[in-house]
């Protein structure tokens, strides 16, 4: 059907409807029944695409169990950085983790006897309960020179409840030019969950 004979299909009869006369529609059945099927059908289609987005929600225990652990290691954490065989002094630390994205800055970063970056890293899960993070902070000398960079390397273990995790690894400094500056330091990290309050 052309668009003129549609127009002039709802006409009275003798008179021909042009595009820019109003039309009213309780006085056009075709137009209310075509708008009443429009309808119908855009709730079929909005019916349906609620049933497919039912089907992607996980609806068992087990479902929700996995959507919670992929979420564990996500969040502000603030811990104890120490070494098993005492080759430094404890310190404290702030570590953010989500995303895959691990940020860290410890309690001496700004001293000068240690002082460096922000420690910027990525992690991933491994296994149930834990994650394998790297990453890397550049150092400097007393007189805030650039030495080099250090490289974290972490295998983390979350707590059942969420709350903790203990981490065990090992730092390696460079020198500016990528060359290792002697043996990699054995680290471990204590870390507690801050809540939201």
């Amino acid at each position: 059907m052309k668009t003129e004979e549609l127009i002039t299909s709802h006409a009275q009869p003798g008179e021909a409807q042009t595009l820019n006369q109003p039309t009213d529609a309780s006085t056009e059945p075709g137009l209310r029944l075509d708008r009443r099927r429009m309808l119908t059908r855009a709730g079929m289609v909005l019916g349906a695409t609620g049933a497919l987005a039912a089907l992607t929600i996980p609806s068992s225990a087990a479902g929700r169990e996995s959507a919670e652990e992929a979420d564990e290691m996500n969040g502000l954490w603030q811990g104890t950085i120490s070494s098993p065989d005492n080759s430094f002094s404890p310190f404290g630390a702030f570590l953010m983790y989500g995303g895959g994205i691990w940020t860290g800055s410890g309690s001496v970063d700004l001293t000068l006897a240690a002082l460096s970056s922000t420690l910027w890293g990525a992690f991933k899960r491994i296994g149930p309960h834990q994650f394998h993070g790297i990453g890397r902070f550049w150092t400097y000398d007393a007189n805030f020179n650039p030495t080099g960079f250090a490289t974290v390397d972490q295998i983390n273990t979350v707590s059942r409840d969420g709350k903790k995790y203990h981490g065990d690894g090992a730092l390696q400094y460079f020198d500016n030019n990528g060359n290792s500056v002697g043996p990699a330091t054995a680290f471990s990290d204590d870390s507690t969950r801050v809540p939201f309050s």
